[in-house]
């Protein structure tokens, strides 16, 4: 378990830093965007497809981190009112659909990928292949499946070990 954590570290790290890079491209772009629409008023359009791709890549990247680390917003309004044993299947159970949704969802971006992969379409203004940005969608849902199955496996033992206490 201990080398599953380090390799879940160094994702995280990667994570992060496709993440800042991401941010940063996009606020150069739209920063760029205003003082060019206010003062110099020449076409640049490349810089609204640089921060629309770049802010989907971050978000979707920051959807799966915030499932790790429990910042997404979640109803909770029920499972707060369990305790113990009853909770902790429940808990298994939220687990077994998240990931049953993102096995779904990849298939599903890995079927949009091939397609841009073989009909070869780009963006409009800069020609990066639409693969590179429906990859977003590969990317995100096989760390959030890979991930979450390791949670999955955490909260199982850890309810393994509370019937083996009791």
């Amino acid at each position: 378990m201990k080398g599953i954590k380090k390799a879940l570290s160094y994702i995280t790290n990667v994570e992060y830093a496709i993440m800042v890079v991401t941010f940063v491209a996009m606020v150069i772009a739209y920063f760029i965007s205003v003082v060019n629409r206010n003062f110099i008023k020449a076409s640049m359009p490349w810089t609204e497809e640089v921060a629309m791709y770049s802010m989907i890549y971050m978000a979707l990247l920051g959807t799966e981190v915030g499932l790790r680390d429990g910042t997404q917003v979640a109803v909770t309004a029920v499972i707060e009112k369990l305790h113990g044993v009853t909770k902790k299947i429940v808990s298994i159970i939220e687990q077994i659909i998240l990931e049953i949704f993102s096995f779904v969802m990849l298939k599903a971006g890995l079927a949009l990928f091939s397609k841009q992969l073989q009909t070869g379409q780009t963006t409009p203004v800069l020609k990066v292949p639409m693969s590179v940005m429906y990859f977003s969608l590969v990317l995100t849902f096989a760390l959030i499946l890979v991930i979450q199955a390791v949670v999955l496996v955490e909260k199982v033992m850890d309810l393994k070990n509370k019937e083996v206490e009791a």
